[in-house]
């Protein structure tokens, strides 16, 4: 890391969500089968089944949201620990 990059985490200018992401074909798969299912599903349901299935996947969103920050957590601590150890070996803990 440069003094720039810090400079920059320390003052906002830092933004980790800027890459693209790289899709594949299992993704796009995915996401498509998953759009056809929904599709299928909402033609059969009635308004207020339709409140209730986006307020589902509106909180399913959210809970993935968790899921997916604490397992960045995890891989950020495990790599600083491994970086430390490398570094400094492990009686530094």
């Amino acid at each position: 890391m440069t003094d720039e990059t810090i400079k920059d985490l320390f003052y906002g200018n830092l933004n980790l969500f800027d890459r693209p992401m790289h899709r594949n074909e299992e993704y796009n798969t995915a996401l498509q089968v998953a759009a056809e299912a929904r599709d299928a599903l909402e033609a059969t349901m009635t308004d207020e089944q339709k409140k209730l299935l986006d307020a589902y996947v509106d909180k399913h969103s959210t809970v993935s949201c968790h899921l997916e920050y604490s397992a960045f957590l995890v891989g950020y601590k495990t790599a600083t620990r491994l970086l430390s150890e490398a570094i400094f070996g492990k009686e530094h803990e």
